[in-house]
């Protein structure tokens, strides 16, 4: 039995030596970054500034840095111009992060419903070609209701519904405002941007409650008329699914009650 010992430690010493030569790891520069979503739509419906900062996620696919990383971008279509409807703020992959963005800084849209932009990635000295798919991203900004940005569709999703739909936004800004647009459960949120305001998970508990009980209300009194989402509702498996990316209703879009988040 001792002599079997030493050819068992061996032989696992060389599965163990095998097993790691055939874990794949990213070198450096197989580096690449994409799109996080194809579709990226921003509203200025609620716009008093001049000027939105727009940000369009994007992921990287490879090792991390101790130093930025700029993304090289080119617009190839859209009814934008730049200088003139937008200017570039940054393109780059922070130092020490897995994800960047491209920032565009859009000005107020003045007697304008809707302004668009296409982007397509490119290869640069950082970063190789990235997957096809996601190399091409849509970007829009418009007057009309367009799903909030991450600070505040989070709170959306965990507290108010899983799913998103312009009729159920307008629904929510008649009931609450305006500023239900700004509002946001993480004081981290709020605090690097001061346009947000920070309501606590009470604040957010209530909403739930209150909305619930004014939609249960209103279809027992309309039985033949509940609301309902519009036709471009989407349901999501989590907070972060982008736009564009979610279930899509198959017939007729369910009722705001049906998609309320159970708490």
């Amino acid at each position: 039995m001792m002599k079997r010992i030493p050819i068992l430690i061996a032989a696992a010493l060389t599965l163990a030596a095998c097993g790691k030569s055939e874990i794949p790891v990213y070198r450096l520069e197989d580096s690449a970054v994409c799109f996080q979503s194809v579709n990226n739509n921003f509203s200025m419906r609620s716009l008093t500034e001049p000027t939105r900062d727009l940000t369009i996620p994007v992921v990287l696919i490879g090792q991390v840095t101790d130093y930025a990383r700029p993304i090289s971008f080119s617009r190839d279509g859209g009814t934008a111009v730049e200088g003139q409807d937008y200017t570039l703020v940054s393109a780059e992959v922070p130092a020490g992060s897995l994800t960047g963005s491209i920032v565009l800084r859009a000005n107020r849209l003045e007697g304008i419903t809707e302004k668009s932009l296409d982007l397509t990635i490119h290869p640069n000295e950082h970063f190789r070609e990235g997957y096809p798919a996601k190399l091409k991203a849509h970007v829009i900004w418009t007057e009309s209701y367009e799903r909030p940005a991450m600070t505040v569709w989070r709170y959306w999703y965990l507290y108010i519904s899983h799913g998103y739909s312009r009729d159920f936004h307008k629904f929510l800004v008649e009931q609450y405002g305006d500023d239900i647009e700004r509002y946001t459960c993480s004081k981290t949120y709020a605090e690097e941007d001061p346009t947000l305001i920070y309501k606590l998970p009470t604040w957010w508990f209530n909403v739930n409650r209150e909305i619930r009980e004014t939609v249960r209300d209103h279809d027992l009194a309309h039985p033949d008329a509940p609301y309902r989402h519009s036709a471009d509702y989407e349901s999501y498996k989590g907070y972060g699914v982008p736009v564009g990316e979610g279930d899509k209703a198959e017939g007729l879009p369910p009722t705001f009650l049906e998609t309320l988040t159970a708490l």
